[in-house]
């Protein structure tokens, strides 16, 4: 049965959805590669921090290279196949993509995973890679942006493009792309997923395992990154400019720790108070600390918490913790969360607004959740969500204490992978009445 069990995977493994990557690093969109990433890691199989996304390919692949395969259960050996099929397909030289994408009312998790910001979207792209370099240009020609404001309709971006070069163990790049610096599968107090990504400039270690020096061999694996950016004219702190640095060690074989920190300039004459988030934007300069920690309590669990502290007119904290578990075989691979998040009222929650939804600032919210993946490229999730508003309401009618259920799948098609997601949140008004909001996506996506 055990050898059976190995030929099937081994079959299926071929048709793998390769998660639609083609960059030197695995992307923030696919949360079923980093599901199968995240399973490994657990296992110890794959050594690298895997807290700081995006993260280099170059590290994972190594990783990969040095596991026994007949050593991996049922579950292992169907995380090693997608993660290897993905890997595959970003060695390509040339990479070209179509991808279009309707949707009706805003759908922007913050978890990885697809966003939807406009009833219509066309995006083209292609990518080109050297020994030392690598570029990609990606277009997107919007219809009904949902984070159109009364400066930028928002109709065109270049989402998703940047230029990389190599130098030794260190990677300088000019990147518009999606980050994620946390442990969490929700959320994060760092980057998230949720608005239109920053344009930066950033410098980051390519291979965390390769010591920086043998004095400093204690804090095993380091993983470093420096970047200044600017958020995109969409976005609700509107060319608002930060530096932001990040450190990822793995001191213990179960035990990663990350360190962050982060300055935010944002530019007054760029706000106006006719927006609708107004009120939840920082007039100050900004300072972000962060401490985050990911523990691996065994093959199949992983605990972590991540503490944030502000500093600017006042003082103000944030913190969540959450848990993740692990089930499969060569058939399903399935991951169970559950997240809890609190934040202070004096935290300035920019980086939680969602453009298209009138929603007041958040002080908790509490989320359960699966993801659920198959060696055929048919995956999917289903999240449920509870939240509590800060007291200060600004506006009537904003709403407060929203609860939703998010669902999605996704297979391939047609060449490329077909994804369906779905939200429907209920929340209430200050005037007392409730509100039931959905929110369905569709998109398609070929790569070649």
């Amino acid at each position: 049965m055990r050898v059976l069990s190995k030929a099937v995977l081994a079959t299926l493994g071929l048709s793998l959805a390769p998660g639609l990557q083609a960059t030197p690093w695995v992307k923030t969109d696919d949360q079923f590669l980093q599901q199968s990433i995240h399973l490994l890691a657990n296992s110890g199989h794959i050594n690298t921090p895997v807290n700081t996304w995006p993260i280099m390919w170059q590290p994972i692949l190594e990783d990969l290279a040095a596991i026994d395969t007949q050593l991996l259960n049922d579950a292992q050996l169907h995380a090693y196949l997608r993660i290897k099929s993905a890997a595959a397909f970003a060695k390509q030289d040339q990479i070209k993509s179509l991808a279009v994408a309707a949707s009706e009312n805003a759908q922007g998790q913050r978890s990885f995973g697809n966003q939807y910001q406009q009833e219509a979207m066309i995006s083209v792209g292609a990518e080109l890679k050297d020994n030392n370099w690598t570029t990609g240009i990606y277009k997107q020609f919007n219809h009904n942006a949902y984070d159109a404001n009364s400066f930028s309709s928002n109709d065109s971006s270049w989402d998703g493009s940047y230029g990389a070069y190599t130098a030794g163990n260190w990677v300088m790049m000019a990147a518009i792309h999606q980050q994620w610096w946390g442990p969490a599968i929700h959320s994060s107090f760092n980057f998230n997923n949720q608005q239109r990504p920053a344009k930066s400039l950033q410098i980051s270690r390519l291979n965390p395992n390769l010591p920086l020096h043998q004095r400093l061999s204690s804090l095993g694996a380091v993983q470093f990154n420096l970047q200044y950016g600017e958020f995109a004219g969409t976005a609700p702190t509107r060319h608002a400019t930060y530096l932001a640095s990040r450190i990822g060690l793995k001191p213990l074989a179960d035990l990663e720790v990350g360190i962050t920190g982060r300055k935010l300039q944002p530019k007054l004459d760029q706000q106006s108070m006719q927006e609708p988030f107004f009120d939840q934007l920082p007039t100050e300069n900004i300072t972000t600390l962060g401490l985050d920690l990911r523990y691996h309590l065994n093959i199949q669990t992983a605990l972590y918490a991540e503490f944030s502290s502000q500093r600017s007119e006042k003082k103000a904290t944030g913190w969540l913790t959450g848990a993740q578990y692990h089930l499969g075989n060569q058939f399903v691979l399935l991951r169970f969360f559950t997240e809890y998040q609190y934040i202070s009222a004096d935290y300035s929650q920019w980086l939680f607004i969602q453009p298209g939804q009138l929603q007041a600032a958040l002080k908790s919210e509490w989320v359960a959740g699966v993801q659920i993946t198959t060696p055929s490229g048919e995956s999917g999730y289903l999240k449920f969500s509870k939240g509590t508003s800060q007291q200060n309401v600004a506006l009537q009618e904003q709403l407060v204490d929203p609860a939703a259920i998010q669902a999605g799948y996704q297979r391939p098609l047609l060449k490329g992978l077909v994804s369906i997601d779905y939200q429907l949140q209920r929340a209430k008004q200050e005037s007392g009445s409730t509100e039931f909001d959905h929110a369905v996506g569709a998109r398609w996506e070929w790569r070649w």
